[in-house]
């Protein structure tokens, strides 16, 4: 009882937490600047010819008005050559100057190459001060069909199209042509931002900076995360610890119809595709095979309503013809419960754990059936005593463990707050094509993680975890959101998830400890090491995008202060600061780790006595884990730390003294 109290009060206070938060960040921009130079007399003020290798009409930028430093913004990209510029400037009749030089509107000037900062006038009036910044990325300008994208930030239900010219830092063209659609993108990162994130889709595939061909992308604006890494950090470790399919991105700055609107994070979607998640491409199959689109056809719900969450329930559309083989490919994403409605296809598991399908997105009820009884096969035996289920099969016949350990340490070295309830990714590919298990990649959406949301997760076993120190299990701890059992009502209640089930097995432990170091340490101490030559990676990465992160500061005040940080600890005052902010968590956050799971891994290192489930700390669940190992329920890898007797062998003795030792 004492945890369900516990989780009530936590959920209720990152409630309050979210909704003050949020108020922060409103009164801030509400509160009294002065504002002197907001209406002037220039009526206009363009730059034009910021890509002079490429000829179009869509390199052009306007000037842009900073609340927050009451002065006029012009955010050049690095193509931008200063001393061959065109600007066009209207005040009516007056004359504009620039420390009282003339501007002559529509002729090639090089006065934005004379300085950083400028005074403008008309006529003599004071119009303020303008300041000129440049990146050193890639750009993307778009065009689109209402003229900005004010409409679709305002509303999601928006649907814009347009065109595109995408070019490289050199000025090279990746891309020039029509835009099919640009809509919304994300949950948390779409609600609470003001600089939103966008999807893309391109009318043919194109293979943009060197990525491979797709149609659909992502623009990632990433917002809530101050140092604007942490998806491209956690990709970067995803493909040194060998994942199988890693989304790659690249950085550049967002121009949409003149308007500057910041460094973005362009990056592959995540979907079934020969250059993204190649397995066999179901949907694909089964379109050819039906007379209509497949999302025309009914959809039906199973064991729950359009609008509901049940256990052991799913969704599918009326689809009368199948392939032959339909044991694959299905690319699945785990949903927390009050998301997975919005899912086209999907199931939930007896347990509670929610899938949406993502592809094939429009599933049969055959292909529907098939997945969802794979993966109860499979959570009956993680879950089971001995690893198997009903039919004497192992858990491991169903899943590559390897691949689910390596996706469970990037949860819990970033301590995603929104580990295994939303962007966890697991995919099969049809039995003839693969090895017939399931794997777990790509890795997605690190907004929230390595300290920049505070969050607590706890599961019914009493293991808790807090996501702002580094010093403790965080995603082990996760609960696997479903219905209660006991009561058989529809009561939400909080489980034990599957990697905190197997986290328990000792020999699951070993294996996670042996990766670790195989594959995720040695990039990680790379990534953070100041003392190697060059400096750490991460900080390099840093540098590297500097001009653009300021550049987007200046149009956005992300850093600053803590009334620009809408979630979580204030990560810096400057870009730098904010760098060094994850660069430090992520060193204490491996270095602990490491500690943690050094015993697994050599006979010589020290120990705690109790500590049998290497947790880092002597708590009843180690005294859980003792006695399912006694009552032959369980392994017990790291049996030295149960040994309170010290006669080297473990029994019920050992067992008395460890629930002594709590005790007292």
């Amino acid at each position: 009882m004492k945890s369900k109290i516990f989780q009530r009060l936590a959920a209720c206070s990152l409630s309050i937490l979210f909704a003050s938060q949020v108020l922060i960040v409103d009164n801030a921009f509400a509160e009294d600047t002065q504002v002197s130079f907001k209406e002037t007399p220039v009526s206009t003020f363009r730059v034009e010819n910021l890509s002079p290798g490429i000829e179009t009409d869509l390199d052009y930028t306007d000037w842009w008005y900073c609340e927050w430093e009451d002065c006029h913004y012009i955010f050049l990209p690095s193509t931008a050559d200063r001393e061959n510029l065109m600007i066009t400037c209207a005040a009516g009749d007056m004359q504009i100057c620039l420390d009282g030089e003339a501007v002559h509107s529509g002729e090639m000037t090089s006065i934005l190459s004379q300085s950083d900062e400028f005074t403008i006038t008309a006529d003599g009036v004071d119009c303020g001060t303008l300041r000129v910044m440049q990146s050193n990325l890639g750009c993307i300008y778009l065009t689109t069909s209402s003229g900005g994208l004010d409409a679709l930030d305002a509303s999601r239900a928006v649907t814009e199209t347009g065109s595109a010219l995408m070019l490289n830092y050199k000025g090279g063209l990746e891309y020039e042509g029509e835009i099919e659609k640009i809509t919304d993108h994300g949950n948390s990162s779409w609600d609470y931002s003001r600089k939103k994130p966008y999807n893309i889709k391109l009318p043919a595939k194109a293979n943009l900076y060197d990525m491979g061909k797709a149609k659909k992308w992502v623009l990632l604006g990433n917002y809530l995360d101050h140092s604007m890494l942490r998806n491209k950090m956690t990709f970067e470790m995803s493909r040194a610890a060998g994942m199988e399919y890693v989304m790659d991105s690249v950085f550049v700055d967002l121009y949409a119809d003149g308007s500057y609107r910041g460094t973005y994070q362009l990056s592959e979607r995540v979907q079934v595709q020969k250059n993204r998640v190649n397995i066999y491409d179901l949907e694909e199959e089964t379109e050819k095979l039906n007379e209509q689109e497949l999302k025309n056809y009914e959809r039906v719900f199973v064991n729950a309503g359009r609008w509901e969450y049940n256990r052991d329930s799913y969704k599918y559309y009326d689809i009368p013809n199948n392939p032959e083989d339909i044991t694959g490919g299905y690319l699945l994403e785990f949903k927390m419960n009050g998301r997975y409605p919005n899912a086209k296809s999907g199931f939930v598991t007896t347990r509670g754990q929610a899938f949406e399908i993502k592809s094939p997105e429009y599933t049969t009820e055959d292909q529907v059936l098939y997945i969802k009884n794979y993966v109860q096969e499979m959570e009956d035996a993680i879950y089971s005593p001995n690893g198997c289920n009903f039919l004497g099969k192992h858990y491991t016949d169903y899943i590559d463990i390897d691949s689910l350990i390596k996706g469970y340490l990037i949860e819990e070295i970033s301590m995603d707050t929104d580990s295994y309830h939303e962007s966890f990714f697991l995919w099969k590919d049809k039995d003839a094509a693969g090895d017939g298990k399931l794997h777990c990649s790509p890795v997605w959406d690190f907004d929230f993680a390595y300290n920049n949301f505070s969050a607590v997760r706890g599961n019914w076993d009493g293991d808790v975890g807090y996501s702002w120190d580094s010093n403790n299990l965080f995603a082990a701890f996760f609960p696997i959101s479903g219905y209660n059992a006991e009561d058989g009502k529809n009561s939400a209640t909080y489980g034990v998830s599957w990697i905190g089930t197997l986290y328990k097995r000792g020999d699951i432990v070993k294996r996670t400890a042996e990766i670790y170091f195989e594959n995720f340490y040695p990039y990680l101490k790379t990534l953070t090491d100041t003392e190697q030559e060059g400096g750490a990676i991460l900080t390099r990465i840093g540098d590297e995008i500097t001009p653009s992160a300021d550049m987007n500061n200046a149009r956005w005040h992300m850093y600053g202060g803590g009334e620009y940080k809408i979630f979580g600890p204030v990560n810096g005052n400057n870009y730098t600061e904010c760098v060094e902010f994850l660069r430090n968590f992520t060193e204490r956050r491996t270095d602990w780790l490491a500690q943690l799971w050094m015993p697994f891994v050599s006979e010589d290192a020290s120990y705690q006595m109790g500590d049998v489930n290497m947790d880092g700390r002597f708590n009843q669940a180690d005294l859980k884990m003792l006695e399912n190992w006694l009552h032959s329920k369980g392994t017990l890898t790291y049996w030295k730390a149960a040994d309170f007797n010290q006669d080297g062998k473990v029994n019920i003795f050992d067992f008395c003294l460890m629930k002594s030792a709590l005790l007292h």
